[in-house]
């Protein structure tokens, strides 16, 4: 027999059920909605309903191309946005704390600790009490967000090693799957599916879960699916789960940031169904999503790529991408001069659901790898585009991302189901998969003689650019997350402290230091700063270097407690307001 609980705004699906545990929760989680919603309510019976809340949790295909879903989840990818709490502003005595408690291991002496006290005070008293009160009556979902997309769009430099960053993929457990052409297929197949179920409504909500043998199971899947969207977050909530904002996942395909004297723009064209590629500096087109709105199967995929591969463009084809990578203004002057004989070209390059990057590279050092994949040659990219997906010769693949339009969770969420799905394909070529079908579409620019000459000014600063960036990396064999765990400390707090203790060692004082927390619990979330240099912080580091590690341990738990407890202030928005920083400044 099937229930319902009914109110003036909603109706949530309840079954009687063998499972007496779940059926525990079930009432639990109706009480609690109806103790937190403080609407009248009864409870009837509906036995002319025929409806099973025993559905499946979200399903992949065990084949990429037998679906083009890489998820059907029973609760919709948005379900929880309606719902997600705001951003909470922070309060202005707090504020005030948080900011003397991170100035104070930085200040150079007592006097200037109470010079910038006196500065606070007076701005709180005044001006920060004005902005604060006007941004309160804003009544804003998220304070935060819109003035962080203005930092990244107002911010005049290149995108190169600024806006710009790179995630790489594990390796496929089967060699012959790390092909180049195969392993490019194969994931951008399984990137198609997952926009597909982004589009479709269907991928799984990202969440996280204190207890998921509560939360993350078929029934309560089943069940929160049941409640309306404006209410969907109060159960979760209950069962200590925490529902992420999924808005960034709109903005994921078919995106570029588009740049503008002064402040930048970030545009999303929903309609489009082709593909760019980047191979040897030249830039080419096909389509990926059929009139019928199927997508194109590994194979067909597979065939386009191997012909832009084998193509070779004329060595005199100038690289037009680099521009891409000179500083926002000038590519917006040199962006209007191109766009004036190639509209229809650039709108193909900037509606394209992603750009696919081949390259020659084909190292096998891993410090040369990482610089590939963070700029490569300027010349095999563009740079504007909200995803590329860059593999190698070698089949190391990666995803280089503008930061603008999102976090590194959400492209870990992409990145995490993708690489999984494409564990799944059996996809192999064979003499069939390789014919003289119809090649894919080259872009040819029509250019001048200063837009050829701003091309080669581009590729020299490009070349300065990179040459600043030093990148090595450091394998721990005996050192990470098991003997963390094992001594009760936090990684990040013991990541924080190796590098400040490194500067503090170089340098002999303390930068100001910060790292990132998600706020992705709130609506339109993004990161907060956690100000990692504390007074715990830095008495390990003095205590390291002045040779007394009699209490080091002691320190050190200390240190990593309160970075803790910070951490965890950030993610529930309690932060230094960004009004004091800029009002500060």
């Amino acid at each position: 027999m099937n229930s319902f609980y009914i109110s003036n705004h909603f109706i949530i699906m309840s079954t009687c059920i063998n499972n007496l545990e779940s059926g525990e929760v079930c009432r639990k989680m109706l009480g609690f909605v109806r103790r937190t919603t403080k609407t009248s309510s009864r409870i009837c019976s509906v036995n002319s309903l025929c409806y099973s809340i025993w559905r499946n949790e979200a399903v992949s295909s065990s084949n990429p191309d037998d679906s083009d879903f890489i998820q059907e989840s029973v609760v919709p990818t948005f379900h929880f946005q309606a719902s997600l709490p705001r951003l909470p502003i922070p309060r202005l005595d707090d504020t005030k704390r948080r900011f003397l408690n991170a100035f104070e291991p930085i200040a150079s002496s007592n006097e200037e600790y109470e010079s910038a006290t006196k500065a606070i005070d007076e701005f709180v008293a005044n001006e920060g009490r004005r902005l604060h009160d006007e941004l309160v009556e804003l009544n804003q979902d998220n304070y935060s967000t819109p003035r962080r997309l203005d930092a990244y769009y107002t911010d005049r430099r290149s995108l190169v090693l600024t806006s710009n960053a790179a995630m790489v993929f594990e390796d496929d457990p089967r060699p012959e799957y790390n092909e180049q052409l195969v392993r490019a297929a194969i994931l951008l197949r399984s990137s198609l599916r997952f926009m597909n179920s982004v589009r479709k409504n269907v991928l799984e909500p990202t969440m996280f879960h204190a207890h998921p043998e509560n939360s993350n199971t078929p029934f309560f899947k089943n069940f929160v699916s049941c409640v309306p969207s404006k209410l969907s977050w109060y159960p979760a909530h209950f069962l200590k789960a925490t529902p992420l904002d999924m808005s960034q996942f709109k903005q994921m395909f078919n995106s570029s940031r588009i740049p503008q004297l002064g402040r930048d723009d970030f545009v999303t064209y929903d309609q489009a169904k082709h593909i760019i590629v980047t191979s040897k500096g030249s830039l080419y087109v096909f389509d990926v999503i059929k009139n019928n709105g199927s997508l194109a199967l590994t194979s067909d995929i597979y065939r386009q790529l191997a012909l832009i591969s084998a193509h070779n463009p004329p060595a005199s084809v100038p690289p037009v991408s680099v521009l891409t990578s000179e500083e926002r203004d000038t590519w917006t002057v040199a962006r209007k001069q191109l766009k004036a004989a190639n509209e229809d070209s650039l709108k193909l390059i900037e509606s394209a659901i992603l750009c696919l990057c081949l390259d020659d590279d084909d190292t096998d050092n891993l410090n040369d790898a990482m610089r590939n994949f963070l700029h490569g040659n300027g010349q095999n990219r563009w740079f504007d585009k909200s995803m590329q997906l860059v593999i190698n010769k070698r089949g190391l693949a990666a995803i280089h991302f503008g930061m603008s339009w999102a976090n590194g969770l959400t492209i870990w969420r992409y990145m995490d189901d993708v690489y999984r799905d494409s564990l799944q394909s059996s996809f192999m070529p064979d003499s069939k998969t390789i014919d003289s079908g119809n090649p894919a579409f080259r872009i040819e620019f029509k250019l001048d003689s200063e837009l050829l000459g701003k091309i080669e000014v581009a590729k020299n600063r490009f070349e300065k650019r990179i040459a600043d960036l030093s990148v090595r990396h450091v394998k721990c064999e005996k050192f990470g997350r098991n003997l963390i765990k094992a001594k009760k400390h936090h990684g990040d707090a013991l990541s924080h402290l190796a590098m400040l203790a490194a500067y503090y060692n170089a340098f002999g004082c303390f930068p100001s230091a910060a790292g990132h927390c998600s706020t992705a619990g709130f609506k339109s979330g993004r990161t907060e700063l956690v100000r990692s240099l504390t007074r715990e912080m830095g008495a390990v580091i003095k205590a390291l270097w002045s040779g007394d590690e009699r209490q080091l341990g002691d320190l050190v738990k200390k240190a990593s407690l309160k970075h803790v407890f910070l951490i965890r202030e950030a993610r529930r928005g309690e932060v230094c307001s960004y009004l004091l920083r800029n009002g500060l400044r």
